[in-house]
């Protein structure tokens, strides 16, 4: 024998005999044994009618169309808020737990929804607080650079003042010997013109060094020539003094005496050509003597050239020109 019983509800716990057929509907007027009005459940118009057919059992109105939906023994079906199962005598075994599953699902959908938003709500709190901790430390700190996987600060009490975990990867620079930058990128400009000044980069164990270029040395010797009263020009690295036998006395009790190879004569209404002024090559032979040339031709001594004069010698360190009552030299760079 074949029995319904019904699981929630006013009816939970009743279990009906089932014949071949049998009926459930909203209508109050039952006019057959087989129905069983459930008007508080289905609407007037609605019927559900359970049939058995080869030994399983068919219900027609859970689908539209009147089309037949087959029953599975035991397990527990819900329309309209009636909720029932079907079974043979003594073989009742609900499954209720899928049903409660089932039965609870929004609740369960709703609880699950609700804990992810508040999770993401405390991730993104604790997210803003930790970004508010961190800009907080890192205006405490001022400034700094990362060396070696550590920040390096300067500030001993922010230092202290940060927790330990921000300790453990910070370094304190107790030197002020040297100067702090506040930015990474700088340029080295005359304080005078305003103009770059040339330097070298040079990376120390535990600072960054700036070379640059004083001409301390140049400033030297023009103070060193200037006070004996000699006087001078320096081209390229060749300096021409007015005494060249002084200038080597004084360059040696200065300590500058491997710069004496660099001292040559000045020779007075002597004009020194710079290299701008001369687009000529040379040529220079002890046997055959020397010519200078350039696309339009050669010149030799005796030779006019545009601009420069007439070629009066041809030596191995220099050209001697004669322009009127002037006298232009260039000098050959080895």
């Amino acid at each position: 024998m074949w029995l319904i019983e019904f699981v929630d509800g006013h009816l939970h716990g009743v279990s009906l005999p089932l014949q071949t057929t049998f009926s459930l509907m909203g209508n109050k007027e039952v006019r057959r044994d087989n129905q069983l009005s459930v008007p508080e459940y289905l609407p007037s118009d609605t019927e559900l009618v359970f049939k058995i057919e080869d030994q399983a059992w068919f219900v027609k109105g859970f689908r539209r169309g009147d089309k037949l939906k087959k029953l599975v023994a035991n397990r527990v079906y819900s329309f309209k808020g009636l909720s029932f199962f079907l079974y043979q005598e003594g073989e009742r075994s609900p499954k209720l737990r899928r049903f409660g599953f089932r039965q609870y699902q929004p609740v369960v959908a709703f609880t699950l929804l609700l804990n992810v938003a508040l999770a993401a709500t405390a991730l993104a709190f604790f997210y803003n607080q930790q970004q508010t901790l961190i800009a907080g430390y890192l205006n405490m700190l001022g400034s700094g650079f990362i060396k070696d996987g550590k920040l390096n600060v300067f500030d001993e009490a922010a230092l202290q003042a940060l927790p330990d975990y921000w300790q453990d990867n910070l370094r304190l620079v107790e030197s002020n010997q040297y100067l702090r930058l506040t930015q990474l990128d700088i340029e080295l400009v005359s304080s005078l013109t305003g103009k770059s000044l040339e330097s070298q980069l040079v990376s120390k164990a535990s600072r960054d060094e700036v070379q640059v270029n004083t001409y301390e040395e140049e400033n030297q010797i023009m103070l060193l020539f200037g006070e004996y009263g000699l006087t001078f020009s320096k081209v390229g690295d060749n300096w021409f003094v007015s005494d060249r036998v002084k200038a080597e006395q004084l360059l040696k009790s200065a300590g500058l005496g491997s710069l004496t190879a660099n001292l040559k004569t000045k020779l007075d209404q002597t004009e020194v050509i710079s290299s701008r002024e001369f687009p000529y090559s040379i040529f220079y032979s002890t046997t055959s003597g020397g010519y200078i040339y350039d696309q339009q031709g050669r010149y030799w001594e005796g030779s006019t050239v545009p601009s420069l004069g007439v070629i009066q010698s041809i030596t191995r360190d220099k050209v001697v020109f004669k322009n009127t009552h002037k006298t232009r030299v260039y000098l050959i760079q080895p």
